[in-house]
């Protein structure tokens, strides 16, 4: 399964926190994160070179204050031994400034940054900041939170924009790697997990790529600023495990789908009339049925039988047809009615409903929904043979001779319409959003002779007026032949189609 890359505007921050100085704690309360920045003497001193580095006005000038405070500190660290955390602390802010500061890069000399022994050698930032964190948090556990604020500094930030960038324009390994550098340098944050799962998934590597998403969902929690990223990552990861448990065998297969499900059950609650419920819906009802729970497959849809008017007549529809794999007629009669109840021009909810009535022997109920039908599908061969079903019903039970002749001659009828049509139509796919619409339709020629046909396709609002509509030229297409061809126009408020009789 490949999955889209996140390509939203992201709201990153970088934190910027100021441990306190030594401070006596009253009784019984949690002791605080003390870093003291004055001691030795020459530390203070190095604070205060960080403070004109900070408010240079000029590059050049925050480059030799940042020089200053590296040499310094390279210069006999044993001055600092008695203060390691403070040591490592003005070390990191150090490094920050560096690590952002324009033509440098995370990997430069030892030299360009100010060091004295060894110019030359590479110097690793990143490295170098995850070890300043992690000396300052082994020593002074207290500081455990406030180091964790501090990894999600200006050189954070610039790996994760970058990581997310590299995903967007799908550079893999790009993104990959300064993704895998944030990591190293904040492991709180949800963002290089959900780049290092895309990564993984374009890859086809399900189980390290379900492993990130996971990681996402962790670290993400109940803040909302992570919503969409939480919900993105919760869908991709219900998919995959779908997929695995597809693939996966006995209690292995059993228990993914019972993890799918249970996520996926979550997706629907989160937006139960969302774009993507329905599809969310049909993946639910699939993983249960792997789980070995095919009788919890009505909560699927419970909530629409219970309130259908609340939801769209695609979501509808759906539950229709998932009700109807799980032999719940009566159900899916009551959301395909609901669907059309909504959108008149539905056309899978009209065929479904028509189908749905002939399951139940309603035979004389087809025919509403079939006229709707073949009004708006007029070249399918199965919205014509609804008819033909509707008279073989009705017919299999008339008494009278001549009623039951004539129903059988209708049933001729329209077998021979279907049969005769020049070319058969099957829709492919039908989009719409708020200003446009798009609708592909799939022709297979049916007649001997090679047919050439202009097909209007009329786009229609919840009214049924038409509000846009595209005309393409199809064929020639030669007899047992299909083609394919997509419509589109710019229309507002669309929620169903029609298309001219194909001749």
């Amino acid at each position: 399964m490949r999955l889209a890359y996140f390509a939203g505007v992201v709201a990153l921050a970088a934190t910027t926190v100021v441990p306190a100085t030594v401070a006596a704690q009253p009784g019984g309360v949690a002791p605080a994160c003390n870093i003291d920045p004055n001691s030795p003497k020459e530390l203070a001193v190095l604070s205060l070179t960080f403070q004109s580095a900070r408010s240079a006005q000029s590059p050049e000038a925050r480059k030799k204050s940042l020089m200053n405070i590296m040499k310094e500190l390279d210069t006999k660290p044993e001055r600092f031994a008695k203060n390691l955390p403070g040591y490592n602390y003005m070390l990191a802010q150090a490094l920050t400034l560096w690590g952002v500061e324009p033509g440098v890069g995370f990997m430069p000399t030892r030299g360009t940054l100010g060091f004295v022994a060894m110019p030359e050698q590479p110097y690793d930032i990143v490295a170098h900041l995850d070890s300043a964190f992690t000396s300052i948090s082994t020593t002074l556990p207290n500081c455990a939170t406030e180091v964790g604020q501090l990894r999600q500094n200006d050189v954070w930030l610039a790996l994760t924009r970058r990581a997310l960038d590299a995903s967007n324009a799908g550079q893999l390994d790009s993104a990959d790697f300064y993704a895998s550098r944030s990591l190293r340098l904040s492991k709180e944050s949800p963002y290089p997990h959900y780049v290092m799962g895309n990564v993984a998934n374009v890859r086809n590597d399900r189980a390290a790529a379900m492993g990130h998403w996971k990681a996402v969902i962790a670290s993400a929690g109940t803040d909302t600023s992570y919503r969409e990223l939480k919900n993105s990552s919760l869908y991709y990861l219900s998919m995959s495990q779908l997929e695995a448990a597809q693939a996966a065998k006995g209690d292995e297969a059993i228990a993914i789908a019972k993890e799918a499900a249970a996520n996926l059950k979550t997706l629907f609650e989160i937006n139960p009339d969302g774009q993507d419920a329905g599809n969310i819906m049909s993946s639910w009802a699939d993983a249960l049925r792997l789980a070995g729970d095919s009788a919890s497959v009505p909560t699927v849809y419970a909530r629409l039988v219970a309130a259908p008017d609340k939801f769209s007549d695609f979501t509808l529809t759906m539950g229709g047809v998932i009700a109807t794999r799980n032999n719940k007629t009566e159900d899916a009669r009551v959301m395909f009615e609901a669907a059309v109840a909504k959108n008149p021009s539905a056309r899978d909810a009209l065929r479904n409903l028509a189908a749905t009535y002939y399951a139940k022997d309603d035979f004389k109920k087809m025919f509403e929904p079939t006229a709707k039908l073949v009004a708006i599908d007029p070249n399918n061969f199965d919205a014509w043979m609804m008819y033909a079903y509707a008279y073989q019903g009705l017919s299999a039970a008339a008494k009278v001779p001549a009623e039951k002749k004539a129903l059988v001659d209708s049933l001729v009828k329209y077998r021979t319409i279907a049969d005769g049509l020049p070319a058969k139509v099957e829709v492919t796919n039908f989009q719409r959003t708020a200003s446009t619409a798009q609708l592909a339709l799939s022709l297979e020629q049916q007649a001997a002779k090679p047919g050439t046909y202009s097909v209007t396709v009329e786009f229609l609002d919840a009214k049924g007026d038409v509000v846009g509509s595209d005309t393409q030229s199809v064929g020639p297409i030669n007899k047992g032949e299909t083609k394919s061809v997509t419509f589109k126009a710019a229309a507002a408020g669309v929620i169903g189609y029609r298309y001219q009789p194909i001749k």
